[in-house]
């Protein structure tokens, strides 16, 4: 698999999915980062296209939809044809060296007092305890108070893998802030005949602008032609340009974890490392698909809600909740289920896998 690493000339907005109407009540509208699959796939085949004698123009594309020849390369719409993707993870570079980093799991806790080391706590299924949703084992652990989750950080494949296995010693964490800064933006629509501010057509815009060392990437895979060493792309809302370049990293970034059976059972967690999208999000003692065994508990965050652009017919893709990055189910299956557990070992989940979506990683727990 090829990797990419992407980043803008300038600032990148990737808007999230209030409306952005004349009229509309939001003040400002924010951006999601990471962005969506979605949105890096359009962009990394809208270019592959053009490499291919496709041609675009202010509103939309020229020639209307694809020919079976760039079909056939690249596919077409939800079809991604012979492509593969994986990602977008955001990284950071240090003396030449690529480091990709990961979502902070959500039963991680952690407490931090100035002049202090950081104190750790991992969350797993507690007793049953009788709920509105019957007898359910909420995630606990001992001695957590005043210990927050950790949105919006990330982990290095390293403190990750310490992670899955259970530890919680030396963990390297890294904070948003260390990796990019929202910038607001005021801006007017412009008229393209007088090439002068449109009347009434004020607006707003939060875009992301990348720290120094930071980067999103991109792993690609099907290209039948050699992808340029580097090359420019228009990417996001406002075809905002960026640069990808191919880079070499690890592909296999985490250990399997060792799991153990308790009472002829496997427990073993299963972390979201990218959006995931299914049709029913289980409850206790429900599946999750295509996993074996049963979920037991679950730490989750509120829906990420993703849609996207058409880019033929020209307006936004309907909204769909997908599972936040992070997010994780305490499962347990039979003893005897245990390689088929460890095959799940980044693999996806879900749909729209091709996209990159639904990657998981197992864990103890």
């Amino acid at each position: 698999m090829n990797y990419l690493k992407l980043t803008p000339l300038d600032s990148w907005f990737f808007r999230d999915g209030r409306p952005f109407h004349q009229g509309e009540p939001s003040a400002d509208i924010e951006s999601i980062f990471p962005p969506s699959a979605f949105t890096i796939v359009g962009a990394i085949r809208a270019y592959l296209a053009q490499r291919m004698g496709w041609k675009y123009q202010r509103m939309g594309w020229r020639d209307g939809k694809w020919d079976e020849k760039i079909i056939r390369v690249l596919g077409d719409g939800y079809d991604l044809g012979p492509l593969m993707f994986r990602g977008p993870f955001i990284g950071r570079e240090s003396s030449g060296v690529i480091e990709p980093l990961f979502p902070v799991p959500l039963h991680l806790l952690g407490r931090y007092e100035e002049g202090k080391d950081r104190l750790f706590k991992l969350l797993s299924p507690g007793k049953g305890i009788d709920s509105d949703l019957g007898k359910v084992r909420f995630p606990s652990a001992e001695g957590i108070e005043g210990m927050k989750t950790f949105i919006q950080h990330y982990l290095t494949a390293k403190s990750f893998t310490d992670v899955l296995q259970g530890k919680t010693e030396d963990l390297k964490i890294v904070a948003s802030d260390e990796l990019w800064e929202s910038e607001y933006a005021v801006g007017l629509a412009r008229d393209a005949d007088t090439r002068t501010a449109r009347e009434g057509h004020l607006y707003s815009s939060c875009k992301i602008r990348l720290k120094k060392s930071a980067f999103l990437m991109m792993g690609i895979e099907g290209v039948r032609d050699d992808l340029p060493d580097q090359f420019a792309l228009a990417m996001g809302g406002e075809s905002k340009m960026s640069v990808a370049e191919r880079v070499v990293i690890q592909e296999d970034l985490f250990n399997k974890p060792s799991l153990e059976c308790e009472n002829r059972h496997l427990r073993f967690t299963l972390t979201h490392l990218t959006p995931a999208w299914l049709e029913r999000w289980p409850g206790p003692g429900e599946v999750l698909p295509g996993v074996p065994g049963k979920v037991v508990s679950a730490c989750l965050d509120r829906p990420i809600r993703i849609g996207g652009w058409d880019s033929v017919k020209r307006e936004p893709v309907a909204l769909k909740p997908f599972i936040r990055p992070g997010s994780i189910w305490f499962c347990e299956a039979d003893a005897n289920k245990k390689e088929e557990v460890l095959q799940l070992h980044g693999s996806r989940i879900g749909e729209y896998t091709g996209f990159g979506f639904g990657e998981v990683v197992i864990g103890a727990w």
